[in-house]
């Protein structure tokens, strides 16, 4: 009796440090906004249940989705949510195109948006915060992708989806999630202003640059850290836990008063602030004109390795 005792009390025991380390396991991968990301097989799910008020954004070129989308997919790319006569490129579309281009593809007011690109969430974090900007809330990402939903095994279509004109209208516009070169410029030495470099190393040393920026180099007194750090292998986000401990190691933390981020024209920067907010940041920006931008404008300083 006393022996079946003792195995009874390892048994238990063995139960519930199981239980404790699956707990603490889930805590530390757990997102303050969880609900922005959605998996794969959610997606099939809600497709099979025909959920009526369902939109889903292919965010990639459109030989990409002409190669393969997701069921009722509709194709948006990056003109298609930026600004073509912007003083630089890329900035976000104005609020009339993008309603007009919303309801060709067929969303609607009260549409529950899914996003997503090929794996790593880069297009699909950019249309969230253009949709964010324009007060859409209803909106998530398709963690992985394409690949997650190939990787599934689900069934993709050809035929581009063809869908009735949607209802969408643009109501309101959160300005205080964009930050332009001149609040940049009057915060340079502000160390409770955060100035977020989301581009590569080459990049923000100063040893090349993209189309469109007249000079190379960097912000002075900005902060790098390479807009992907984030990922996996298999372009899936790290755990909350890990990637918490990634930007406070940058002291990128939520008590500061602003953290603008910026890329090359805001793609990559919208990633980054797609991650931040994923962890529950509110005091962020995002730099629109970014890089683009800051070099284009003669007045304002540039900082090399």
């Amino acid at each position: 009796m006393n022996n079946f005792n003792k195995t009874f009390e390892i048994l238990i025991s063995s139960f519930f440090i199981i239980l404790l380390l699956t707990s603490a396991a889930a805590a530390e991968s757990d997102f303050q906004n969880r609900e922005f990301l959605i998996s794969a097989a959610e997606v099939h799910q809600m497709i099979q249940e025909g959920k009526g008020n369902l939109k889903i954004i292919d965010v990639r070129n459109s030989t990409k989705y002409l190669l393969g989308h997701l069921p009722q997919a509709v194709n948006m790319w990056n003109d298609d949510f930026s600004d073509p006569e912007g003083w630089v490129q890329g900035l976000i579309a104005k609020p009339g195109a993008f309603t007009a281009t919303a309801q060709e593809k067929g969303i609607n007011n009260d549409s529950e948006v899914i996003l997503y690109d090929d794996n790593n969430g880069i297009w699909a974090s950019r249309l969230w915060w253009v949709f964010q900007v324009y007060d859409h809330q209803n909106i998530k990402v398709l963690e992985g992708g394409y690949d997650a939903w190939e990787n599934e095994g689900f069934d993709s279509k050809i035929f581009p989806h063809r869908p009735q004109k949607g209802d969408f209208v643009v109501s309101d516009v959160i300005n205080q999630w964009i930050v332009n070169s001149d609040t940049i410029a009057e915060n340079l030495d502000n160390q409770d202003f955060i100035i977020l470099d989301t581009r590569s190393e080459a990049e923000f040393s100063g040893a090349e640059t993209n189309s469109g920026a007249p000079r190379k180099g960097r912000i002075p007194n900005s902060i790098h850290l390479k807009w992907n750090e984030v990922l996996t292998e298999n372009y899936k986000f790290k755990s909350a836990a890990e990637i918490t401990e990634i930007y406070t190691a940058k002291d990128i933390t939520k008590d500061k008063e602003v953290i603008a981020v910026l890329s090359h024209t805001g793609v990559r920067a919208a990633h980054t602030f797609f991650t931040l907010k994923l962890l529950g940041y509110q005091n962020l920006k995002l730099y629109d004109e970014s890089w683009v931008g800051w070099s284009s404008r003669t007045d304002l300083p540039v900082e090399k390795k």
